[in-house]
């Protein structure tokens, strides 16, 4: 028995002999490898490309974007001083009031804005103003865009414009000239001023105001307004 189990494990060993070690793995193996190992490297650079292509044309979009209110003004919207954002101010905000004088067949002056709440606002652009009779008919009137009263002066033009903070308690101005009301007017017209997209505010202070002399019939009535600017009191 004991031969036996000699003569197999011997036999076994003689076997073990026979079989070549594998030392590495077969070429074509390896090849197969490598050229996966080479797609998946270039597919992470492309991959990483394509992120940077796309996160350096988002921030030059961002810095290129320009928002202008009213022309001449090339920059997008500004903040106010102090490092915090306002919102625009809206009709409920601001209360309106006339400072008109008349001379010379027109009615000039400004309307006034002022900011009654505890928080600041800012307006920008030119507003519409639209005119009434006493009675409460609309007057027909051809508007005309007017220079702000700094640029009149022949100043410089106030810090931050052509935005407008309006801090609370204080205002904001509109310049305005009427001439050449046809049909001729007996008593003092109603003042409206209305805000871009934030609603319209009546204008107290003018009922005693006389409406400009009608200078011919065959001339249209004109109205000239001027953009937001800083209240100069």
């Amino acid at each position: 028995m004991n031969d036996d189990l000699t003569t197999l494990e011997q036999l076994l060993r003689e076997r073990a002999a026979e079989v070549p070690s594998l030392q590495e793995a077969p070429r074509n193996v390896l090849m197969r490898a490598r050229r996966r190992v080479l797609r998946n490297a270039l597919s992470s650079a492309v991959a990483v490309g394509l992120i940077v292509f796309g996160a350096s044309a988002g921030i030059a979009s961002l810095g290129g974007s320009q928002d202008p209110d009213i022309p001449g003004h090339s920059g997008g919207a500004q903040s106010p001083p102090g490092g915090f954002s306002s919102a625009t101010c809206t009709a409920a905000d601001l209360r309106a009031t006339g400072a008109l004088g008349g001379g010379m067949g027109s009615v000039f002056g400004k309307l006034v804005l002022t900011n009654f709440t505890d928080k600041t606002c800012t307006l920008t652009g030119r507003p519409t103003v639209t005119l009434f009779s006493s009675t409460g008919r609309q007057l027909t009137v051809q508007a005309v865009a007017s220079i702000p009263q700094w640029q009149a002066d022949k100043t410089s033009p106030p810090n931050g414009w052509p935005i407008v903070n309006v801090s609370p308690g204080s205002s904001a101005a509109i310049r305005v000239a009427w001439s050449n009301a046809c049909p001729q007017l007996t008593k003092p017209a109603l003042w409206k001023v209305g805000l871009p997209d934030k609603g319209s505010l009546d204008v107290s202070g003018v009922d005693g105001t006389s409406p400009p002399p009608c200078n011919g019939t065959a001339e249209p009535s004109t109205l000239e307004v001027g953009p937001f600017e800083p209240n100069a009191k």
